[in-house]
């Protein structure tokens, strides 16, 4: 009932997928690290996502509650939160990377 068992013997399921190196990286050849830039670009990217939606929607808000503009309802604060969220996620995603290598 039982498959016969092979030793030394590779199978399907204990081959990897990757059939890459450790040491190889697939973007870059020789086992090189990746440039520092590629590494943080995208905590980068959501930092400069935060930062554009907390300035605007601190720049909404106070046009909503003094009524000079047609703002619609709570919009300035919504920037303002999920600006705050962008953030402060890439502000801890750089940290976390630091750490994990």
């Amino acid at each position: 009932m039982d498959p016969p068992f092979h030793n030394g013997v590779d199978t399907e399921a204990s081959t990897p997928l990757n059939p890459l190196q450790d040491l190889e990286s697939p973007h870059w050849q020789g086992g090189l690290a990746l440039p520092c830039w590629l590494l943080y670009f995208e905590p980068i990217m959501a930092i400069s996502v935060g930062t554009l939606l907390f300035g605007s929607g601190k720049a909404l808000s106070p046009l909503y509650f003094t009524q000079v503009g047609n703002v619609p309802y709570m919009l300035g604060s919504l920037f303002v939160s999920v600006g705050l969220i962008f953030l402060v996620i890439g502000l801890v995603w750089i940290p976390v990377l630091k750490q994990s290598l």
